[in-house]
């Protein structure tokens, strides 16, 4: 049975690889973030942090599989393969891999992530949130990345149709208990720990780590330069319609990637949002269907022989609705938001090259390593938006057609002139 132990006891052992799995939407780019900024601090106290970037994403993707959104493909098993490299080279008595990517893991993937990282070495660590605090982050997530599901209707597929594909992506991460069990049956009960977070505790996820890890207290701390808001239910919605057209017109993920991710999303997360802007509230009769499966969870976790910090009961809880009804209300959309959406993609496109922006090409990630070439992100291009809409194939097969007549003209008018010289 699991325990719920002492925080002044929680030191893993020198040369221990610390793998923290997520999953998403549980404090892990705040503690990522935190990690990242203060590497030389953490390296004075023998704390190697993985990866050039806030979390080695694409090491991660190429390990389970998982297609890169902005080439469509896994990334290749070399950005892994340097990662463990990474591991095994680092001098530092503990080292710190952090990626939610880990949390999409299957038995295969999850085999070998820890067989190349040395199945005496690794303890797993995961960290939890009320299932009810997670599901409208995650629906904005996925909205972000091009779904174009209403809230309510993604709910539907969340609780009363578990099998569809929209549904298991998301149970796969969030059903809890079964994301450990997939671990603790590789490395061992013994070698995974749970962190229950307090809602009310902010810091908690940075003691903890820094215990773990045996860092002094206070030196994780908060990115303040970090801005990853939730966006309000107007600005959603705004990408939401986006997606509807984006795939009407059939376009590419990658181009989505760029003008939403790194572009109109990015953007419209610097802006304030008024008080009376309406946030994403989560009707009441999905609030308690998350309370029930995780009261069913957080039994199957404390019934295991992981190791627990926090009280698990926490994750439990049920907030009340600030919603009005069972449905969402309509939306207001101001043209201050939609013109902040508009700004983003015009900086994405590359039209603005040239110009002062303090927006970033790639806002989650600025720091690219070269040696991690799946990770760059393609520059904007400036192509007239017709010739952009046309595929590449298509546009060879153009060129290469006007080439052959220009040929043809030219072969033409020089045989016209030699029987004229003749």
């Amino acid at each position: 049975m699991s325990t719920t132990v002492d925080t002044a006891s929680l030191l893993l052992l020198e040369g221990t690889r610390l793998v923290h799995i997520g999953p998403p939407k549980t404090g892990t780019t705040s503690l990522q973030s935190a990690f990242h900024v203060g590497r030389a601090a953490i390296a004075q106290q023998g704390v190697h942090y993985t990866g050039a970037n806030r979390q080695p994403t694409n090491a991660v993707r190429a390990v389970i599989g998982l297609a890169n959104p902005m080439t469509g493909n896994p990334p290749k098993m070399k950005v892994w393969q340097d990662l463990v490299r990474e591991v095994d080279r680092a001098g530092e008595p503990r080292v710190v891999i952090s990626s939610e990517f880990f949390s999409r893991a299957r038995a295969e993937a999850i085999k070998q992530i820890v067989e190349d990282l040395g199945a005496d070495r690794v303890h797993i660590v995961v960290t939890l949130r009320p299932l009810a605090k997670i599901i409208s982050s995650q629906w904005q997530q996925n909205v972000q990345n091009n779904v174009a599901v209403s809230f309510d209707d993604w709910l539907d597929a969340m609780f009363n149709q578990p099998d569809s594909k929209l549904a298991t992506s998301f149970w796969l991460r969030h059903r809890h208990d079964k994301l450990i069990a997939r671990w603790a049956k590789v490395v061992g009960p013994s070698n995974l720990t749970v962190v229950a977070l307090d809602e009310g505790d902010h810091g908690m996820v940075l003691r903890v780590f820094e215990q773990l890890v045996g860092l002094r207290e206070g030196t994780l701390v908060p990115d303040r330069d970090l801005n990853n808001r939730s966006m309000t239910m107007p600005e959603i919605e705004v990408v939401r319609a986006f997606n509807t057209l984006f795939q009407a017109e059939g376009l590419s993920g990658p181009l989505h990637k760029k003008v939403m991710t790194y572009g109109a999303g990015a953007f419209m997360k610097r802006r304030e949002p008024g008080a009376d802007e309406p946030k994403i509230e989560t009707p009441q009769w999905a609030l308690d269907r998350a309370g029930e499966i995780a009261r069913e969870m957080i039994d199957a976790i404390v019934a295991s022989d992981v190791r627990i910090v926090g009280d698990p009961e926490e994750l439990t809880k049920v907030p009340g609705s600030r919603l009005a009804g069972t449905v969402q209300p309509e939306v207001s959309i101001t043209p201050e938001i939609a013109a902040s959406a508009a700004m983003g993609m015009l900086i994405a496109s590359g039209l603005a090259r040239g110009a002062t922006s303090s927006i970033p090409v790639d806002p989650e990630e600025p720091a690219r390593a070269k040696a991690h070439s799946d990770d760059f992100v393609p520059r904007p291009t400036t192509e007239p938006l017709e010739l952009v809409r046309i595929s590449t194939p298509r546009l060879t097969g153009v060129l290469v057609r006007r080439v052959r007549v220009g040929l043809t003209v030219r072969k033409q008018r020089v045989l016209r002139r030699i029987r004229r010289e003749g």
